[in-house]
């Protein structure tokens, strides 16, 4: 599904967070959004499943006003993995995937083999089948997150909205999360939108990227040409080397401030 933002504009407090925002996310793609603290790129996806309301502009997924949809209709077709979330203490792994279904359910029904087919498959796809009996708070971080992940992925949506999904996760487990994330976009042909911290990150794991300064965008495209390390001096204010890694990809890294 095609996701579009068209002159989204945000003030909280007398200040503009976002300033006649305008950006499309293509069907299929994977984009990160990155940019410095502040510059409202988490404003931004929250306005784009309506987790913020308070805006101006339209945002439609194709081509349909997301307004229009309804709470419940827009769950079906999209989720999100914000950076804030909590869980009951004895909430067991399956129990936190199995919330994904919700959009799904009637009101007074149960589980169904549909549901269970797609728990099941996102507890496989996460690697925590072996682990879903445990409790949620006895998980490491990177389990943790895997565990919230597959609660978007059980949803079985067709936009996915992820907010900084490798923060606080040492190496290894950023790479697990963001191998799943490439891996449910081969497979489903999921559209993923994901803020990043992590510039080579997004060079290797995206399609297409845009950058967020100052409440406005600044650059769109194609990663591996708007990621360069002229690109980090002007937005983040970083002088940075670049290099190519043993596959032969461009790498950068900053190496002080400009």
């Amino acid at each position: 599904m095609n996701l579009t933002a068209t002159n989204i504009s945000v003030n909280i407090g007398g200040k503009d967070i976002l300033r006649s925002v305008t950006c499309a996310f293509e069907s299929g793609r994977r984009t990160a959004i990155i940019g410095p603290n502040g510059a409202g790129k988490s404003t931004l996806l929250k306005v784009l499943c309506l987790l913020n309301e308070k805006f101006s502009g339209t945002v439609t997924i194709d081509g349909t006003d997301i307004r229009t949809l309804g709470r419940k209709n827009l769950a079906r077709v999209m989720a999100i993995l914000p950076q804030e979330r909590d869980a009951p203490h004895d909430t067991t792994v399956r129990q936190l995937v199995s919330f994904g279904r919700f959009p799904h359910r009637k009101f007074f029904g149960g589980e169904s083999s549909e549901d269970t087919d797609a728990i099941d498959e996102a507890l496989t796809l996460t690697k925590l089948t072996d682990l879903q009996t445990r409790q949620v708070s006895s998980l490491s971080g990177g389990e943790r997150q895997r565990a919230w992940l597959a609660m978007t992925l059980a949803q079985r949506p067709k936009v996915l909205l992820l907010d900084e999904p490798t923060t606080y996760l040492d190496i290894a487990h950023q790479l697990d999360v963001m191998d799943i994330i490439a891996a449910v976009n081969k497979k489903f042909r999921t559209t993923i939108v994901m803020v990043l911290h992590d510039i080579n990150h997004a060079r290797l794991y995206s399609d297409a990227v845009v950058v967020v300064k100052g409440g406005g965008i600044c650059a769109a495209g194609d990663p591996k040409k708007i990621l360069t390390a002229q690109t980090l001096g002007t937005v983040f204010n970083v002088a940075a080397d670049t290099f190519l890694n043993a596959a032969g990809d461009k790498i950068i890294f900053p190496t002080a401030r400009a």
